[in-house]
């Protein structure tokens, strides 16, 4: 009996740890090159949900520095915040699929640069491809180049494109290279840093259009679902904070500044 007993104090006292181990400190924090919102200049982290997330720090007081933040290629970072307990993962647009499905938290708004939709089809001019409804989506013959598991792909799956016409790259340079070289001739991924990018690899942005736009979703701080619901609160109470004082407003300006 004593020897029951032992064990079931134990269990609880290695319950009781595990729930106390889950700080506002012990998050790890995971980006990708996606500017203006997060991307590198001079090896360093930067961009609006960066500076953001830097005042976020601040205001709720936590001790960690830029160079806590982690830039890795976006499939690596979403597989890790599906199976790694105190992750975050930026700047992630909210989709059904991961609120419902993947479970994941969410720390929003992040201040956008337009607040027209980020998430496009694209194509060359020259193509004259044009998409007017999901129908049309739907109804393409050819493959839709996407980086692999980010949102470009879950709206394409959410308009009913046959995932077998969805093909994933690693990267977004992959991606634009691909449509660069006619290997794609349209892609699903966001105008601006497709743009940004584009010029960084000397490829002129003005030979490609937007041919569709899909419903603007907000974004914000994707948390591992096991997320500790107090972190979530407090997280959200500095973010909120930062809207009310201007900082949000001051850091956007920053980065759309002419």
């Amino acid at each position: 009996m004593k020897r029951t007993v032992s064990i079931a104090m134990f269990v609880i006292f290695l319950l009781s740890t595990a729930v106390l181990a889950q700080t506002l400190e012990d998050i790890k924090w995971y980006t990708e090159d996606y500017p203006p919102y997060n991307y590198l200049e001079n090896d360093c982290p930067t961009g609006i949900a960066v500076d953001l997330l830097l005042a976020m720090w601040v205001k709720a007081g936590v001790n960690k520095s830029i160079l806590d933040i982690k830039l890795v290629p976006w499939a690596r970072g979403v597989r890790t915040i599906k199976a790694m307990p105190d992750t975050c993962l930026f700047s992630t647009r909210i989709t059904a699929e991961r609120k419902d499905i993947f479970g994941w938290k969410y720390v929003y708004p992040i201040p956008q640069a337009s607040m027209d939709s980020n998430s496009h089809i694209i194509a060359k001019k020259s193509s004259k491809i044009r998409f007017n409804s999901i129908d049309d989506l739907k109804k393409y013959e050819k493959n839709f180049g996407v980086v692999r598991d980010d949102v470009g792909a879950a709206f394409l799956r959410e308009a009913g494109v046959n995932v077998s016409k969805i093909d994933n790259v690693a990267t977004p340079d992959l991606l634009i290279k691909k449509l660069y070289k006619g290997r794609h001739d349209v892609i699903s991924y966001g105008f601006s840093p497709t743009m940004v990018k584009m010029k960084k690899m000397g490829v002129d942005p003005t030979d490609y259009e937007i041919v569709y736009t899909f419903p603007n979703r907000p974004l914000g701080y994707a948390f591992h679902h096991s997320t500790d619901p107090e972190i979530i609160k407090r997280f959200q109470k500095a973010l909120n904070e930062l809207y009310l004082d201007g900082t949000a407003d001051g850091i956007l300006q920053k980065y759309i500044k002419d």
